[in-house]
């Protein structure tokens, strides 16, 4: 019996060690392998038995039966694992925080002989050069050109901010199908995995599969993993999950009319909460929809919303800036005591237009002025008399006026009311309006005007005799402009002439303050100094997460020196239960040809 019993024990060292060695092989086979953990054969002895005896005296007690393999157990550390995942998804965040911003410098393109400062800095200079030569037809058509070339540099990089919003939505949708991709796919392992445990057998290789399908989930969108039955995960987005067992929930999308993206849960139409990960990341950077489940004010960072804001508002400042001076010039071709009351940028055709939103866009040099650059107003004084005689010839103050609004610190507010016949002798009244304090109702009675400076200097005393004071009213043609020193001027309401309404016209809000040009600077300024900060956080992030790869990778990784010496131990180990077993055979071989010959 106890033969039989010793080919048992070997039998059993031989199984276990040829799958001790199978397992160092697939250790070794896998070592490149992409997320593959080292796995490793826990030999325990097996269950010893009593061996039976005629007195407690003779026994020896419990005799071993050998060894056997309690589990292929898969080597991972949970906690290093969470750590990873966390640190990931900063790290997908600053990730693509930086490729934005790196995009955002390249449009900007500052400081540089080529980016918007330098172009600005042009046209400033062409008047000044106009100043000085005020009748030189090249000069003025220099002036035009450089207007021109300055509404294609706002245009232009207008385009590109708006392509770029409009890629970053796309990565919001191609982000949002990959994480469904991903929750699928680990939805289904869930499944495997679960079905391999309930027979009693280690899933290891799926797992393995698993945690690389979670790895790149937590790169793309902050997640929450928690452990289910049967060895199943279950996933978490914004306090729901994405992922719970053998079931996942889809997200979606929603657009607005722009056409950006909102993401939703598929089967609620809730909005989801993204926090983290690349996916977060596209957001900040694109900004909100238009859409009502959006927060007010948006919680994202709208870093390009924010710059296309700040590109219409100096596209604002420049263009009416510059109308405003040049409509109270004198062009070549203006033989009448009236300055031109002409623009030259186009002005948005809408009632309010500190509300329009595409200034920059459709920022454009008039064509009166491209077709003929005479009409450029660079005279502060007539330059023909009523005879049609030149006279004050070589007058460019008002060019020199255009060319100092470089360094002009923006400080007023302007309003600008279209349409009113000024050259009537018709009473006009309206409100000025201020913000916290009473309208202030200004009435000018009819009265005769040889010029549309006088009627708007009568509207400017009627002001002053309010009380009200750092205001200043300019009349060009059938415009009124107000322009004010005081931060609370808001508007003009309720403006009438000879009873007939024309509507209430909203404060235009300059880049106040400072001029174009330190505005400017300071924009690029700041991204400059996001850029960096995303630089420097992704080089940190990524050396974290390069740290704790590491020591996963100490505690799950192959070694293959470790696996060659337990392929010598395994072997040796086998060769030795063959050994042992050869020895059992020869003991039996002894027994049954041997034994029992005496007496024949």
């Amino acid at each position: 019996m106890s033969g039989f019993f010793g080919l048992e024990i070997g039998k059993r060292a031989i199984f276990v060690n040829q799958t001790a060695l199978n397992t160092v092989g697939h250790n070794m086979a896998n070592a490149s392998t992409t997320g593959y953990s080292k796995q490793v054969s826990n030999l325990t002895a097996a269950i010893p038995y009593c061996t039976p005896s005629l007195s407690s005296s003779t026994s020896v007690g419990q005799l071993g039966t050998g060894v056997t393999i309690s589990a292929v157990e898969r080597m991972r550390d949970a906690y290093v694992d969470r750590q990873y995942r966390y640190e990931n998804t900063s790290l997908g965040y600053w990730e693509a925080t930086q490729q934005s911003l790196d995009k955002i410098e390249v449009i900007i393109n500052e400081p540089s002989t080529t980016g918007l400062r330098s172009v600005i800095d042009q046209f400033w200079k062409s008047w000044e050069d106009l100043a000085a030569n005020p009748e030189n037809s090249s000069t003025r058509a220099v002036v035009a050109q450089r207007g021109e070339a300055l509404a294609d540099t706002f245009q232009h990089m207008y385009r590109q901010l708006i392509d770029l919003k409009q890629d970053l939505n796309a990565n919001v949708q191609i982000a949002v199908d990959e994480i469904n991709t991903l929750a699928s796919q680990i939805k289904d392992l869930n499944v495997q995995i679960a079905a391999i445990m309930t027979s009693g057998q280690s899933p290891n290789d799926l797992e393995d599969k698993r945690d690389v399908l979670i790895d790149q989930l937590s790169k793309l969108v902050n997640i929450n993993i928690t452990d289910g039955e049967n060895n199943m995960v279950n996933i978490q987005i914004g306090g729901r999950s994405l992922v719970q067992g053998a079931f996942y929930n889809k997200l979606d999308t929603e657009e607005d009319s722009d056409g950006m993206h909102m993401v939703v849960w598929d089967d609620t139409r809730v909005r989801t909460g993204i926090s983290g990960g690349e996916l977060r990341a596209y957001l900040d950077a694109r900004g909100k929809t238009s859409l009502s489940q959006e927060k007010e004010p948006s919680e994202y960072t709208e870093t390009v919303a924010n710059l296309l804001e700040q590109l219409n508002s100096l596209a604002k400042s420049i263009i009416t800036r510059t109308n405003q001076v040049h409509s109270q010039g004198y062009s070549l071709n203006n033989k009448t005591g009236e300055p031109d009351n002409t623009d030259f940028f186009n002005m948005p055709t809408t009632t309010s237009p500190d509300d329009y939103l595409y200034w920059a866009r459709d920022m454009a040099v008039c064509t009166t002025i491209v077709k003929d650059p005479n009409n450029i107003a660079a005279a502060a004084s007539r330059t023909w008399d009523d005879a049609g005689k030149k006279i004050n010839f070589g007058d460019g103050d008002n060019a020199l006026a255009l060319a100092g609004l470089k360094q002009n610190m923006n400080n007023d507010l302007l309003v600008f009311t279209d349409g009113i016949p000024l050259t009537a002798d018709a009473d006009i009244s309206f409100d000025i309006v201020r913000s916290g304090y009473p309208n202030t109702t200004i009435t000018i009675s009819p009265a005769t005007y040889t010029t549309t400076a006088e009627r708007a200097q009568a509207i400017q005393d009627a002001i002053e005799a309010a009380g009200l004071d750092g205001f200043t009213v300019t009349a060009n043609g059938q415009r009124l402009v107000f322009s004010s020193t005081d931060t609370s001027f808001t508007g003009v309401n309720s403006l009438t002439v000879d009873g007939v309404a024309y509507g209430d016209n909203t404060a235009l809000k300059m880049v106040g303050g400072c001029t174009n040009d330190d505005f400017w600077r300071a924009v690029a300024a700041e991204v400059g100094v996001k850029a960096q900060e995303a630089e420097r956080n992704y080089a940190n992030q990524d050396t974290l997460v390069s740290q704790l790869d590491n020591k996963r990778q100490s505690v799950s990784g192959v070694s293959l020196d470790e696996e060659a010496t337990d392929m010598i131990k395994y072997q040796h180990a086998f060769n030795a239960a063959s050994r042992y077993i050869t020895v059992v055979d020869e003991m039996l071989q002894t027994i049954v040809e041997k034994m029992g010959l005496a007496g024949r």
